[in-house]
């Protein structure tokens, strides 16, 4: 508080500067208060630029596509064979298919367990005896390829990874309790597959055909496989060990459904070998021919069917090739999807997937079989959407309706921060409340939005022929003039167009055209809110403040206004303390007039 006492006034001065003041703010706060009514105006302009937006994107839009307008129903005869969905291009008739094979991708199983027995699974060398090393595997799929590293080093679940993240749509897996590794394309049909064949390091060879038991083996038949060159005993009692035997090997012998597990024991003679295959239950026969002394051979084969060594271990075929010298080959797999064969219309066809979609029908083929898939116009649901969009419209006309015709309360203006100090919270809130009301009432293209919009529901579409033409004639007509073109829903009415014209929905929203007059409702309203949005940014912006918004003519007013609010700012401070000088310099003058004034009846006195 500046109260003066040098001149023994007692002035408060700080009082009546506040006083002198008062008036010449009163400009400054009317100017702040015609800037403040500005922004709430453009966030209101803001408000019903996203309400028809929204509008516009969702509802118009959406009723543009025959999708919305012509949805369809789809059964199946028999959904465990195939089902389907159809969408608007998908004729109302009935379609006859036979599936005779599914897609599938590509697969690869190891035929066996693949790690040393109680072996650590730490890393590729504990767990399957490996010596330290790294070598690489080319594994291709269609038209990708990728050179995957095996490092004994790392674990198999790395290997796994390494598979994985490759990006060529193989997936890789490995069952710790089965003991197994599974390779599969992701995709299906028959331009996928997983191939080695371009891989030229042998080890990696090796350890996808041996160590992971990838491969295909070859199946003996009733000819079977004999030895290539006489083997290293002379006489059925010999030990195996005198052929190198010196631990248990298991022959995995597969004929048909039927496997059977035989155990070689280094302590097993060759014919207690050749009895064991002979007694296991598959269909196999093992011969040992030693007529010729000098060419003593062995012979392998099925009695029927085909005979399988797959899943033996490596030891096995070891000892099967390097010392009964039958050459059974472990070649490296080269699996390939299948495409879906299937007979639609008495056409034959074939998909890479099992899901497809051919003339706006889509199928899913579950199973092989035959099946009708009946397609037709789902008349429930066109109803249901015409009610959503008119239930849509209806909520946008009163959101803009209830703008335009908001009271405005011109007395309310906004309040400053010293109005408020003289008010209680409620009755800022309801000051605040009718200042702020009315911002858009009877704005110009407000209005011209609702009758334009208005008018495109009424007015027929041209080139439409018969008796559905407008919206009218399928049920759809506004309430009384009070409700502002509110828009209701003749149900039945709209049902008989249906099932008279199928497509009558479509045709009076989503017809386009060169002109308004021949394009469809929800056409017309697209074009409609856009032109109206276009008008609302030109003025109020696409955004409710100023921050980002130098364009638009309020933002443009707005920025005038804080500039001309700064200056008289200025100008108010400048003439604030030419007063409290003005002030200051009476006080001096006051002093000195005491001071004289002192002296003055000293000098009488005396």
């Amino acid at each position: 508080m500046r109260t003066y006492g040098l001149s023994g006034s007692g002035m408060d001065v700080d009082q009546m500067v506040k006083d002198l003041m008062k008036a010449r703010r009163a400009s400054y706060d009317k100017m702040w208060q015609k800037k403040t009514q500005l922004e709430w105006k453009k966030a209101d302009y803001n408000t019903m630029y996203n309400t028809l937006r929204d509008f516009r994107n969702t509802t118009a839009f959406n009723y543009k596509l025959q999708s919305t307008l012509m949805p369809k129903v789809v059964s199946s005869t028999v959904e465990s064979v195939v089902s389907a969905t159809a969408n608007a291009d998908a004729a109302n008739v009935s379609h006859s298919i036979n599936v005779t094979q599914l897609a599938e991708g590509a697969k690869l199983t190891s035929e066996g367990s693949i790690s040393v027995p109680s072996a650590s699974k730490e890393n590729l060398s504990t767990q399957f005896g490996l010596a330290t090393d790294t070598y690489d595997i080319v594994l291709k799929n269609g038209a990708s390829t990728k050179t995957i590293k095996v490092d004994t080093s790392k674990s198999i679940y790395e290997f796994v990874s390494s598979i994985n993240n490759s990006g060529i749509g193989i997936k890789a897996s490995y069952d710790a309790t089965l003991d197994r590794f599974f390779m599969n394309t992701t995709g299906a049909g028959a331009s996928v597959g997983i191939d080695f064949s371009g891989t030229v390091d042998t080890d990696g060879l090796d350890f996808i055909n041996k160590t992971l038991k990838l491969a295909d083996v070859t199946t003996l038949s009733t000819s079977g496989q004999t030895s290539s060159e006489t083997i290293g005993v002379t006489n059925g009692t010999d030990l195996l060990s005198s052929l190198g035997v010196t631990s248990n090997i298991v022959l995995k012998l597969t004929n048909g459904t039927t496997t059977q597990d035989i155990t070689v024991k280094s302590t097993d003679s060759l014919d207690m070998l050749i009895n064991n295959i002979n007694s296991a239950g598959v269909n196999a026969q093992a011969i040992y021919d030693n007529s010729d002394t000098d060419n003593i051979k062995f012979t392998l084969k099925a009695t029927s069917g085909t005979l399988s060594l797959a899943g033996s271990d490596q030891a096995a075929f070891n000892f099967l090739n390097d010392k009964l010298k039958l050459n059974i080959s472990q070649t490296t797999p080269k699996p390939v999807g299948k495409d879906a064969q299937f007979n639609l219309d008495g056409v034959n066809l074939t998909q890479s997937s099992n899901s497809f979609t051919i003339s706006g029908v889509t199928y899913q083929l579950k199973a092989q079989g035959s099946s009708n898939v009946v397609v037709s116009a789902d008349n429930d649901k066109a109803i249901a959407n015409v009610k959503a969009f008119i239930d849509a419209y209806n909520t946008t006309l009163e959101k803009v309706s209830s703008e335009l015709n908001e009271q405005k309360y011109s007395d309310y203006m906004p309040l400053t921060s010293e109005q408020k100090a003289d008010m209680k919270d409620s009755e800022i809130t309801e000051w605040e409340k009718r200042s702020k009301s009315g911002m858009l009432r009877h704005d110009s293209i407000l209005q011209d939005t609702l009758y334009t919009l208005r008018n495109d529901i009424a007015s027929s579409v041209n080139g439409l022929s018969g008796k559905y033409t407008n919206m009218a004639s399928i049920g759809i007509t506004t309430g009384d003039y009070t409700e502002g073109g509110k828009l209701y829903l003749d149900e039945t009415k709209l049902k008989t167009a249906l099932e008279e014209d199928p497509d009558v929905v479509s045709k009076l929203f989503s017809t386009s055209g060169d002109s308004t007059a021949k394009q469809g409702v929800a056409v017309r309203f697209y074009e409609t809110l856009k032109t109206s949005m276009d008008k609302i940014a030109t003025v109020g912006g696409y955004s409710s403040t100023t921050d980002d918004d130098t364009e638009s003519s309020l933002a443009k007013l707005i920025s005038r206004y804080n500039t001309d609010l700064t200056n008289l700012d200025d100008r108010l401070e400048d003439i604030e303390t030419r007063y409290y000088k003005q002030f200051d310099a009476m006080e001096v003058a006051l002093s000195k007039l005491n001071q004289q004034s002192s002296w003055l009846s000293e000098q009488f006195s005396t």
